[in-house]
């Protein structure tokens, strides 16, 4: 009986943040939106400030549950930048957290209010989260053959033109490794086999074009840094 009990309480822990971080983003909807309309007549770096502050008080608290509630271990190394700075995250999408990561790491470099996604075009749907996600800075593109390079592009060149500061997320491979997609990991493979690559086996390779509106909408001053990948072995 007691056993029970307390295995029905741990199944429950998930109530009480999802219910704080549900209950709480209608509020912060309505003051963001209120901000929206009073900020209207100012410049934009005014309501780009107050924005980035509200973003950061609501992602604060995802990371407070997250850090203290779930009991995961959280180990860092390796040396943060000394100075705030601009920044493209790429990283694989091995899970539905992993976005969770770049908020760490943002936070300890006091840019969590920087913090924009690249996100796929189905989570515009969310409510509240989705209308919100593109307002703040978020880049919602197609996938596959529907994916509009000319878009994303523009809008990168719009953050850049307007100065907006940027922690820019981005999970190249556009969607979660998983085993069970066998057609999906065959594809790549064979699109590595056909560069002479070396095949990944637990992720999916990135191709050129996924990277294009990147890099072709940095300033010729950024520096850019690239890890070549291993030449498939001719034997």
């Amino acid at each position: 009986m007691l056993l029970s009990l307390v295995l029905h309480m741990y199944s429950m822990c998930c109530v009480l943040p999802a219910a704080v971080l549900l209950g709480t983003a209608p509020t912060y909807v309505l003051a963001w939106g209120a901000w929206r309309l009073l900020s209207a007549f100012l410049p934009s770096r005014f309501y780009q400030a107050v924005d980035d502050r509200l973003y950061c008080i609501y992602q604060s608290m995802v990371l407070f549950f997250f850090e203290n509630y779930t009991g995961v271990q959280i180990l860092l190394y390796g040396d943060l930048p000394k100075n705030k700075e601009n920044i493209i995250y790429l990283a694989n999408h091995q899970s539905t957290v992993d976005w969770i990561v770049a908020d760490i790491l943002a936070i300890r470099q006091n840019a969590l209010g920087h913090v924009r996604y690249v996100l796929k075009d189905g989570l515009k749907w969310l409510p509240l989260y989705g209308c919100y996600f593109s307002q703040h800075g978020g880049i919602y593109v197609k996938r596959s053959a529907k994916f509009n390079e000319k878009e994303m592009r523009k809008k990168l060149q719009s953050y850049i033109n307007a100065g907006t500061p940027m922690y820019l997320v981005i999970f190249p491979e556009g969607t979660r490794y998983n085993p069970e997609l066998t057609k999906v990991i065959s594809a790549s493979q064979t699109f590595a086999a056909q560069e002479e690559l070396s095949p990944p086996h637990i992720s999916l390779l990135v191709t050129h074009k996924q990277l294009s509106p990147i890099h072709t909408s940095l300033p010729d001053s950024s520096p850019v840094f690239t890890a070549a990948p291993q030449r498939a072995s001719p034997d």
